[in-house]
């Protein structure tokens, strides 16, 4: 008897286990990557017309700002997508978040200080 609820109690548990859906789906990353590959497009735009004198030279400035909030959403998107790939059954959600915010930040200083 012993052994039986033993038994059911592991058959149980893992088919709760196997029942556990992802709330993350394939394309919530790739929304996430799209918008900082846009993002830093138009930050590389501007650094070129900054770096040939298309603009005004208070551009130098704004340049190492959005550098600095370039690097900090890359690193964001790179750690979510190596935890998307490295850990492919659980939540990312917490990860990816971090990754639209670091990105949304980029986006509205270039809004902010006119790069777009």
């Amino acid at each position: 008897m012993k052994r039986f609820l033993v038994a059911i109690s592991l058959a149980l548990a893992l088919t709760a286990c196997a029942s556990i859906s992802n709330p993350i789906k394939p394309n919530n990353l790739a929304q996430v990557e799209s918008a900082y590959g846009a993002a830093l497009s138009i930050a590389v735009g501007y650094r070129d017309a900054c770096a040939n004198r298309l603009i005004p030279p208070s551009c130098r400035p704004i340049v190492k700002q959005v550098q600095a909030y370039g690097a900090k959403a890359q690193a964001a998107v790179i750690y979510a997508r190596s935890f998307v790939r490295n850990n492919p059954t659980l939540d990312a959600s917490n990860a990816i978040a971090i990754a639209q915010d670091a990105v949304a930040v980029l986006q509205t200083y270039e809004t902010n200080a006119g790069v777009k």
